[in-house]
């Protein structure tokens, strides 16, 4: 029985049509990549199975009772609460059964009553159910696998990458049925993502994701579906098997395309020497040459999937530059200087002399520290730095 089927789906932004009467479903234990090229409407599908955005056409319909959590790419906290107050916050489902089944407790050690007992053995079901006897030690067992650890510390303190960290290992301990993941290995490191993979191949966890990382979909996911043209494909199987599939998928349509383009040739040399089409069989024939003509020029959508390919494996934290300072006595250099790289970007410092542009790179590359700030660099990034004085110029 699947726990979400989705009905004919489809999502406008003024004219133009992202996508329309999709369909397809989640069975428990299922892990389902959605993949399509950028701009096809991944991250607004999972919002609108979420329930945050809206479709406008076709439904969502989960099983009853099914819980589902949400990985947005940007984490939301109230940014006044420390860690510590935000895992025991009233926001925080498994937080308050926790805190309603203490209250419970001593209710009934103090009445004794037949209320009070029922009271304490829903309590009690809802508690193993959600597996939340050992809450406060779960959550800071999986907050420290992703290097969070000072647990009164603000969140308005944490840097972007530690929030999207904070929101995930939240999301991990709510228990959920389904998981919606939008980029779940963004600023994380290798040991990181790998504690996550290992997670995530538990038989019990169903997840709908979307992810950059080819290695993370190929060792987490046993579905993918694919997004191209309007059109879902679906491959039960690892992210190797369905390129085999995609390329031969391709290969036939291109096959497909020239027998039928070699046919409308000869069907159409046919037309041309008929005065009129006055039989039935003539009638049908033309009719089969529109048929055929429709798919001799039709064209094979060339999408391209933004999946990391490479051989090495990149997190997706780069570099942070968080509240920098430098000053050189009277000459401020930098004053609070916020800066997060992005995989791919290519950036240029310009500047007049000596108002500081070599500091700023010495800075990055750890030749020089800084007054004040922080400096957080991804677990696998290696510098190549060219200075001015690189091979003796």
């Amino acid at each position: 029985m699947n726990l979400l089927a989705v009905e004919n789906l489809g999502k406008n932004f003024g004219e133009r049509i992202l996508f329309e009467g999709l369909s397809f479903g989640l069975a428990q234990g299922d892990k389902v990549a959605l993949i399509a090229s950028n701009g096809a409407g991944k991250s607004t599908m999972l919002k609108i199975i979420a329930g945050i955005d809206n479709a406008d056409e076709g439904e969502v319909i989960f099983r009853n009772k099914c819980k589902v959590s949400y990985l947005q790419q940007d984490a939301i906290f109230e940014d006044n609460l420390t860690i510590n107050e935000l895992i025991n916050s009233k926001h925080n489902k498994i937080s308050i059964l926790v805190t309603d089944y203490e209250k419970a407790v001593d209710l009934h050690s103090k009445e004794n009553s037949t209320q009070s007992q029922k009271i304490l053995e829903d309590l009690t079901s809802k508690m193993e159910q959600e597996n939340a006897w050992d809450y406060q030690r779960r959550s800071k067992q999986i907050l420290s696998k992703f290097n969070i650890s000072n647990f009164e510390q603000k969140v308005c303190e944490l840097s972007g990458g530690q929030k999207k960290r904070l929101s995930l290992a939240l999301l991990l301990l709510e228990n959920a049925d389904i998981l919606l993941l939008d980029e779940p290995t963004n600023h994380l490191d290798i040991s990181m993502i790998e504690w996550l993979e290992k997670y995530l191949q538990q038989e019990k966890i169903t997840l709908l994701m979307v992810t950059h990382d080819r290695y993370f979909l190929e060792r987490v996911c046993n579905h993918i579906i694919e997004l191209e043209g309007g059109n879902l494909y679906h491959h039960k199987g690892n992210f190797s098997y369905f390129l085999e599939k995609k390329a031969a998928r391709e290969s036939n349509f291109d096959v497909e395309v020239a027998k039928a383009q070699k046919l409308m040739k000869k069907e159409l040399e046919w037309i041309r020497r008929q005065p009129k089409a006055r039989g039935t069989k003539s009638k049908a024939r033309i009719d089969n040459f529109n048929v055929i003509k429709k798919k001799a020029t039709s064209k094979r959508v060339k999408q391209e999937l933004n999946i990391d390919v490479k051989m090495d494996r990149i997190g997706g934290e780069i570099l942070e530059l968080k509240n920098i300072k430098k000053t050189y006595g009277d000459l401020t250099i930098l004053d609070g200087f916020d800066y997060t790289f992005k995989k791919g970007e290519r950036i240029g410092i310009l500047g007049k002399n000596g108002v500081g542009k070599s500091t700023f790179l010495n800075i990055i590359t750890g030749k020089e520290k800084p007054d004040g700030g922080k400096i957080n660099l991804g677990a696998t990034i290696n510098y190549g730095y060219f200075t001015q004085g690189s091979f003796g110029v």
